[in-house]
């Protein structure tokens, strides 16, 4: 029976770690078939996404394999590479297996920590430190977030988006899953069926099973979710990202746009509005916000400033419509804000004193020449080895390719040799009828004067594997 103990660091941590040792010190031997994730996480009583990231990093390090259909096995370590170093776990050595370290990596929730405005940032962050010292108390934030803050993004949100509210209805967020925590939260009295994309971000999908809503799955077009599946899922709230769909990375057109407010009025429901990745558009003009286009108080706006400036920053803020905002007010009256009171002053300088808009500009620049190079190397060092799907918008490409039949085993193979790709497959909630041949490739944390070098290595990398696939 695996012990974890639920007070320590990451319990995926602990389960990879203690897995690790089981397979190095032959306790699970080459061959063996590891526990189902359901099962495990039973067993252990932790949740299936742990189970799924310890069973991701030992396949990433090559300790186990997939087989499709079948569950994961423990992997022949006298084929893979080994550090030599030795270290003592209790009174036996044994072998620490090297981690390959990453030469490029796609990585898409990363961003180049050049871009991040430090010294701007270090002058507000003083600012605001100096404000507070020279106040005659120091108290905690109200729970919607700091007022200076929440007037600097209502004019922010207005300009750029056209998004309609007053500053009292914007909430600040650590995160924009623990601001889809409380949405749910202040909506389960009134719904439980919930409109989703599909695929979508699994960390979404998990907040609105753990608040025990029912997911009706939305299928996905290439103008946003297909309407007849919306009419006939006799759902009562719906979740969107449309401005930039995770992970397929598709717009919602605007005639579709209409068409979801139409829905939502006739069954007098709330939309949710993930405006996710809007700031990055290439070569279009931005769509309306859906919340901009609403004229009946049913959309719930949600969006983050992780993507454009630091996802360390952990900042998120959500407008209600006014009667969310009364059961808000009464649910979290005795609540105090998540995020650091330093930190949303200095930002209320940053978007008041322009730079936002600016910065926001800068990156939208860089990734638009960042897709060029990506979209253009790709296509001419892989002509008829992959195919890439059209990316208006956001920070990240999917790319296909159809001489692949494990996922697992090619993001195993690519790390190996120094590059690190993502899966989709754990984004559909039905992972058997998932394709096995779509990645995720991002571009945000690679340097541009990187980035040419490091697709025309993985290239010739990945059409290496792939002739030996075909053999």
């Amino acid at each position: 029976m695996l012990l974890l103990d639920k007070n320590g660091p990451f319990l995926y941590e602990q389960l990879f770690e203690t897995l690790r040792q089981s397979i190095i010190q032959s306790d699970l031997k080459t061959n063996d078939a590891l526990k189902p994730i359901r099962v495990l996480s039973e067993e252990l009583h932790i949740s299936i996404n742990t189970v799924s990231r310890a069973y991701q990093q030992l396949l990433a390090e090559g300790y186990i394999r997939s087989v499709r259909g079948s569950g994961y096995y423990v992997e022949n370590l006298s084929t893979l590479p080994r550090s030599g170093v030795l270290y003592r776990k209790g009174q036996k050595e044994v072998v620490r297996e090297s981690i390959v370290p990453l030469k490029y990596d796609f990585n898409y929730e990363s961003i180049e920590s050049s871009f991040f405005p430090w010294t701007k940032w270090r002058k507000y962050m003083q600012d605001a430190m100096l404000e507070e010292s020279c106040s005659a108390k120091i108290a905690y934030e109200c729970n919607k977030g700091n007022v200076e803050l929440r007037k600097s993004l209502c004019d922010y949100i207005n300009n750029s988006r056209g998004v309609k509210c007053s500053w009292e209805q914007i909430v600040i967020s650590a995160g924009t899953q623990y601001a889809m925590d409380i949405i749910t939260d202040i909506l389960h009295e009134k719904v439980n069926t919930i409109g989703v994309e599909d695929p979508s971000f699994i960390g979404m999908q998990r907040i609105f099973t753990n608040k025990g809503y029912s997911i009706k799955d939305l299928s996905m077009t290439d103008r946003g979710i297909d309407i007849d599946d919306l009419e006939n899922s006799m759902c009562h709230l719906l979740y969107l990202t449309p401005s930039h769909q995770f992970p397929t990375g598709v717009t919602t057109s605007l005639t579709k746009r209409l068409q979801i407010l139409e829905w939502a009025q006739k069954n007098r429901t709330y939309i949710i509005e993930n405006d996710y990745d809007n700031e990055f558009l290439y070569g279009e003009k931005p769509l309306p916000s859906i919340q901009s286009l609403s004229t009946s108080q049913n959309v719930i706006y949600l969006s983050t400033l992780s993507k454009v400036l630091s996802p360390s920053l952990r900042c998120a803020y959500f407008v209600l419509p006014y009667k969310l905002m009364e059961i808000y007010e009464d649910r979290y009256k005795y609540y105090y804000s998540a995020l650091p009171t330093y930190n949303q002053k200095a930002l209320a300088y940053f978007i008041r004193d322009g730079h936002l808009e600016r910065h926001v500009r800068k990156m939208s620049l860089s990734n638009r020449r960042k897709y060029g190079i990506f979209n253009k190397v790709v296509k001419e060092s892989l002509a008829g080895v992959v195919k890439i799907f059209p990316a208006p918008a956001g920070s990240h490409s999917l790319i296909q390719i159809p001489g692949c039949k494990s996922q697992e085993g090619l993001i195993t193979k690519m790390r190996l040799r120094g590059f690190g790709i993502y899966g989709t497959k754990v984004y559909w909630r039905n992972q058997q009828e998932a394709p096995e041949n779509i990645f995720l490739f991002g571009f945000n944390s690679i340097p541009e004067e990187d980035l040419e070098r490091a697709c025309i290595e993985f290239a010739c990398a990945l059409k290496e594997i792939i002739e030996t696939l075909e053999t």
